[in-house]
């Protein structure tokens, strides 16, 4: 028996912003680490290599004896039984994950990615160089423009949800696989994962945790209701989620990941994957507007947000702009110095997609 419970949210798993996506099932078997990436808690055993008494599998040996012997771990007879095995020698391992200098005890430079972490985990340690760079300008210039996108919501975001309900029926699988597992589909349309990119992986999954802390930051700043909450017309299929609706955290996210594909990918022409970054615009708000499979797929997963009837349409183009300034403050070359462990995942992510290339 298992139960998923949200890293944020016991109901709704992720709602992007709940659980981090979950590492979305991106780091496979981790898995046994407690569904490992996945940010869910397992209502269960948490064994998962138990170890019993197994039977000496040579022939008796020991004067007076009519049965087996059996062996717990580590072994405690010789095979056959006859003796102690002699101890086992210290592996060489001295860090958790490969390094390539150290200074003292300290690793100064690790190989990457971090293969010996899970994506779920390193993606904590990508949001703490994130965290340590933020300053009081940024939260405030932020907050003043998500004030502005909140005030001109306008009172045609009723009437735009309630249409977008017929396609409830159309879109339902889509909306619950991006519930609980928003890179997927950005996986799939760009055919990557773990095995193939590990660096984008462990990036993507630190945009996911980052795009999340922020969106939740906001969220308990504005308290906004779920449109559920003052039409209830609209009858979400779903539970809702149980955090405040503005901003998106599933927009933000999204997006967030779309820019950081569209960065590792790189510009038309050089690149393995021209498909996914076709020439980018920008609109009226200053967002990039771009046709590419990972725009196209950010602009779904959140609008299908909205035809669950979690989010306005406002919510939307607020994790939007998260997304955008995010980005903006990480990636800028001034900037980027001072994300070196995201800046070496970029550098390595890229270069794994251009292996495929030769």
């Amino acid at each position: 028996m298992s139960k998923g419970i949200g890293l944020a949210d016991g109901a709704d798993g992720a709602d992007g912003a709940d659980g981090a996506d979950g590492a979305d099932g991106a780091d496979g078997a981790d898995g046994a680490d407690g569904a490992g990436g996945s940010g869910r808690i397992r209502v269960g055993s948490p064994v998962v290599r138990p170890i019993g008494g197994s039977p000496s599998i040579g022939p008796i040996t020991v004067s007076g004896q009519s049965w087996h012997r059996a062996n717990r771990w580590p072994p405690e007879n010789t095979e056959p039984p006859g003796g102690v095995p002699a101890a086992w020698a210290s592996n060489l391992n001295k860090h958790f994950t490969p390094v390539t200098a150290v200074t003292g005890v300290i690793p100064t430079a690790i190989k990457w990615p971090p293969r010996g972490w899970s994506t779920n985990h390193y993606s904590h340690v990508l949001l703490a160089e994130f965290v340590a760079q933020c300053t009081a300008a940024d939260v405030t210039s932020l907050q003043t423009r998500l004030t502005t996108i909140l005030n001109g919501a306008g009172a045609g975001e009723k009437a735009n949800l309630l249409e977008a309900m017929e396609f409830r029926p159309k879109v339902m699988a889509e909306a619950l696989s991006q519930k609980d597992s928003l890179t997927a589909h950005f996986r799939g349309a760009l055919s990557f994962n773990k095995a193939t990119h590990p660096a984008t992986t462990y990036l993507l999954q630190g945009a996911l945790r980052i795009a999340q802390f922020v969106a939740m930051y906001y969220k308990d700043i504005y308290q906004r209701a779920r449109p559920s909450q003052l039409w209830p017309e609209l009858m979400p299929p779903i539970a809702v989620p149980g955090h405040a609706s503005f901003p998106s955290g599933h927009a933000a996210e999204a997006y967030f990941i779309a820019r950081w594909l569209e960065l590792i990918i790189g510009p038309p022409g050089a690149n393995v994957v021209p498909s996914a970054t076709p020439p980018i615009n920008f609109d009226a708000n200053g967002f990039v507007d771009s046709d590419g499979p990972p725009n196209r797929l950010a602009q779904r997963i959140a609008r299908n947000r909205e035809v669950l009837g979690l989010h306005y349409p406002s919510d939307s183009v607020a994790g939007r702009f998260i997304a955008e300034k995010l980005i903006k403050k990480i990636t800028t070359p001034a900037s980027m110095q001072n994300y070196p462990k995201m800046k070496a995942l970029l550098d390595a992510a890229r270069i794994e997609w251009g292996e495929f290339k030769i």
